[in-house]
């Protein structure tokens, strides 16, 4: 955790900030820039951040103008929510998604539990069949 963190979590007799609503405030905003790509530029200042919520006070969007025919794509992928899909499986509805980041500690509890059928698992050589 970063130093800014813990002063986030509130310091010297002070409340903490909502770090959910913050991060909120965070997703939604990336969403927003690589939703939009005519967005050229964004500023938000100041932001404030408090335990009853956060409000920006000045903030300003300028966008590419109509000279600009390409516009820019994100150097990173967004998730790709159109390959998420809801299906049946086994008389159940479950999720189809690709996935997230917050799925790693699941993933890594999964492969732990594993039982694998070829003798491939994560703690001993893969076995030659023959």
């Amino acid at each position: 955790q970063t130093k800014i963190y813990e002063a986030l979590k509130g310091v010297r007799g002070m409340k903490g900030v909502d770090t959910d609503k913050l991060k909120e405030v965070m997703v939604r905003f990336s969403v927003m820039v690589v939703d939009h790509p005519e967005i050229m530029e964004c500023d938000i200042n100041p932001l404030i951040a408090g335990p009853d919520g956060i409000v920006s006070l000045d903030s300003r969007v300028l966008l590419h103008g109509p000279e600009v025919k390409e516009l820019p794509q994100p150097a990173i992928r967004p998730y790709p929510y159109q390959y998420s899909k809801a299906r049946d499986f086994a008389g159940k509805k479950v999720q189809i998604r690709p996935v997230l980041h917050e799925d790693e500690e699941k993933l890594s509890k999964f492969y732990q539990q594993a039982t694998w059928s070829r003798g491939c698992d994560t703690t001993s050589p893969v076995s030659k069949e023959k």
